[in-house]
């Protein structure tokens, strides 16, 4: 597992249901869906199989319009660090070719077959820099970026990665960790995990909850 490290800006994009009445709105009864630039909008875009976006939207608690805040609402944005692990697709894809010339494409680059080893990687990278950063008590890191209007595209060309669509050779998961913000969990009833294990050790999570 290798990771990279960024401090970062967080490009936040609030959608117009939030600027105008303050409250989330259900992306699928919204009169300004195709012009929304939030990237809380994004679940809701058709993409292959899927004609009304990700099948998530509406029923997991970490997804629109069930998760609670904006990602400028929960954390200290001044100090804000991105960190990236990537998977290498082009030689998992190589190898299982080689190892199982019976399955069809389809099935090779499925990504229910990868997507565990590539989040375990993520966990193991956001461990270690907890235990690299022991001063960082009140920082804590989430996956939920889109989620909460962060363009993290954006984000991290600014810093000089640049990650494009669809992906190919790598595919690379990102978490940003920072300092909670006083009575943010309470505020938009988050929780934090931490994990106790050695496996682990350090790690520490944002997680959505309803109150």
């Amino acid at each position: 597992m290798e990771k990279e490290v960024y401090k970062v800006n967080p490009v936040i994009i609030y959608p117009v249901c939030i600027e105008k009445n303050g409250k989330q709105g259900d992306c699928f009864i919204c009169g300004n869906l195709t012009e929304c630039k939030s990237p809380r909008s994004f679940c809701i875009r058709p993409y292959k199989n899927h004609k009304k976006g990700c099948p998530n939207y509406n029923k997991r608690e970490n997804c629109p319009p069930n998760i609670p805040s904006m990602y400028d609402q929960v954390f200290d944005v001044s100090d804000v660090y991105a960190i990236v692990t990537k998977f290498d697709l082009k030689t998992y894809y190589e190898q299982r070719r080689k190892n199982r010339p019976d399955l069809h494409e389809g099935h090779i680059k499925n990504p229910r077959n990868w997507q565990g080893t590539d989040l375990k990687n993520n966990d193991l990278a956001i461990s270690e820099w907890f235990l690299e950063n022991p001063d960082k008590t009140n920082y804590v890191a989430s996956r939920d970026l889109e989620c909460m209007g962060v363009q993290v595209q954006d984000t991290l060309r600014a810093v000089g990665l640049d990650i494009s669509f669809p992906v190919t050779d790598y595919a690379y998961r990102i978490a940003f960790a920072a300092k909670l913000l006083d009575g943010a969990l309470e505020k938009y009833g988050y929780s934090v995990y931490e994990e106790k294990g050695e496996y682990k050790k350090g790690l520490k999570m944002l997680v959505t909850r309803h109150k």
